[in-house]
């Protein structure tokens, strides 16, 4: 997904000017042009906004929703994404291990692992599954390895 490209197609399928497209969401020219170019990204707040002035539904906007690069968990809604140092959105993480730029806690695989067992019950109901803690267990330690918080990517 390329939030540049996304972002200009809002624009232009609305048929506005850069200007006119910041003056609605209350932004600089200038801003907008970054987020078209792909220097920065909007705030989580402009992004809902921008969804919502454009009717945008955020699961179109991003093809297949992104999952958290940490904890595996669907970003299917623009509230679940992570920010940036700047305040920006990021795709790559959700906004419980991510916030301003920094993981919100040292977790380990195993750690995470745990923590996430929490949440099996949500899980399996959320997806019509019932996989057994051992289950999710086998799937999380050999899936979560593969993102890109844990593999080395950052």
């Amino acid at each position: 997904m390329d939030l540049a490209k996304k972002i200009l197609e809002i624009r232009k399928g609305s048929g506005l000017t850069q200007e006119e497209f910041a003056e609605k969401l209350f932004v600089t020219r200038q801003a907008a042009s970054r987020w078209e170019n792909g220097e920065t990204t909007p705030t989580v707040d402009t992004l809902k906004k921008m969804f919502e002035l454009f009717n945008v539904d955020a699961n179109v906007f991003f093809d297949v929703a992104p999952v958290c690069q940490s904890c595996a968990w669907t970003l299917n809604d623009v509230e679940y994404f992570g920010t940036n140092p700047d305040k920006s959105v990021t795709t790559d993480y959700c906004g419980h291990c991510f916030v301003d730029g920094k993981f919100s806690a040292e977790k380990n695989v195993a750690e995470m692992i745990d923590m996430l067992m929490g949440y099996l019950k949500e899980f399996n109901e959320a997806r019509g599954v019932n996989y057994t803690e051992a289950e999710a267990r086998k799937e999380l330690g050999e899936y979560l390895p593969t993102l890109k918080r844990w593999n080395g990517g950052s």
